[in-house]
């Protein structure tokens, strides 16, 4: 099986779905040796994945991971990205916790940094969110709360296997960037899906069409940023019941001010849980608070809460002024420690 993929990749040619699937299955059965998921990630690199393969790997890495399926009224929102960008302070986080505020259903998918100081799940930790919960104390979360975190390492089996030789060759693969927010447990179909380079935001605009997503934006900032920027232009391609559209939008299409990359550099996990905290708190007015409030537009907006991204910024505010987005932040800290401690 895996051989043959092999052949096939060094010579150009593209695999089917059902290979996909059996090489993807054969990894989490541990039917295929580290030595052939190294070869699988070199010949799969070399030779370029398609839209298709892509599509199908992530299809096949939701096959093998442990679903989950909330009760919830509407559509799953995920604001996962690749990571990769030049770092802020973990803004997606924020934008996930105002758009739960507006009765978005919110499954975030992440895990501990790997390019960065802190990832969503450091400053969520660090927030007094438990991170390491169960699929299913998960699902109950998102069901009680509205909105919970999805931490990858306990829905990916499959992950735990490629990231060990892909590391070992010393190279980034599409698992290591582009795959992880593809394989939302939960199957969100509607996404903020920020890209480290510009040239991705096309490419990973097409693979949502090829894997139906509902409504979502794939985002990068032309200043390197892997979000909606505040500093200057946004590339961004609109996915929309099996369409994509490519524009691009500047702070004062949102109605926002125009601000430095300093402005909005994060730090530590801490800090940048701090740093949340104060924005939602009213203590924080300046370049961070228009960060969140840029990139929670874009989850209104796909969430069905906003017509546009200036009426996303609009009521982005008003969920932060109210303290409504400070309430679900507690809310969400506070059950996720009850569920865990109930064991259940």
């Amino acid at each position: 099986m895996i051989r043959a993929a092999l052949r096939k990749l060094t010579i150009g040619e593209q695999l089917h779905e059902e290979e996909v699937f059996q090489i993807i299955s054969g990894i989490r059965g541990g039917e295929v040796t580290e030595i052939e998921i190294a070869g699988f990630l070199v010949a799969l690199l070399m030779k370029g994945p398609t839209i298709r393969e892509v599509a199908s790997i992530a299809r096949a890495m939701r096959a093998n991971c442990e679903q989950i399926s909330p009760n919830v009224d509407g559509g799953l929102l995920d604001t996962c990205g690749t990571g990769g960008g030049r770092t802020t302070f973990n803004c997606s986080t924020a934008a996930a916790i105002v758009a739960a505020a507006a009765g978005i259903p919110v499954a975030k998918h992440g895990s501990r940094s790997l390019a960065s100081a802190s990832g969503s799940a450091d400053v969520l930790e660090k927030l007094g969110v438990v991170i390491d919960l169960t699929p299913k104390q998960a699902e109950r979360l998102i069901e009680t709360v509205g909105i919970g975190f999805l931490y990858a390492p306990n829905f990916h089996p499959v992950m735990h296997k490629v990231l060990p030789p892909e590391a070992a060759l010393g190279i980034k693969t599409i698992f290591y960037t582009i795959i992880g927010p593809l394989i939302n447990p939960a199957d969100a179909k509607r996404h903020i899906l920020g890209v480290y380079k510009p040239e991705l935001v096309a490419m990973v605009a097409d693979i949502l069409v090829e894997l139906q997503f509902k409504h979502a934006l794939v985002v990068h900032g032309l200043d390197g940023l892997d979000e909606i920027s505040v500093i200057g232009k946004t590339s961004l391609a609109e996915v929309k019941d099996g369409w994509a559209k490519k524009y691009e939008v500047s702070p004062v299409d949102f109605g926002l001010r125009t601000h430095t990359y300093e402005e909005l550099t994060g730090g530590t996990a801490q800090e940048n849980a701090d740093l949340l905290r104060a924005i939602f708190a009213g203590e924080e007015r300046g370049a961070r608070r228009d960060m969140v409030l840029a990139n929670a537009a874009a989850g209104l907006l796909v969430g069905g809460k906003a017509a546009d991204l200036p009426a996303g910024v609009r009521l982005a505010a008003e969920l932060i002024d109210s303290g409504a987005a400070g309430e679900k932040l507690d809310d969400l800290v506070a059950e996720s420690n009850r569920i865990a401690s109930s064991g259940a």
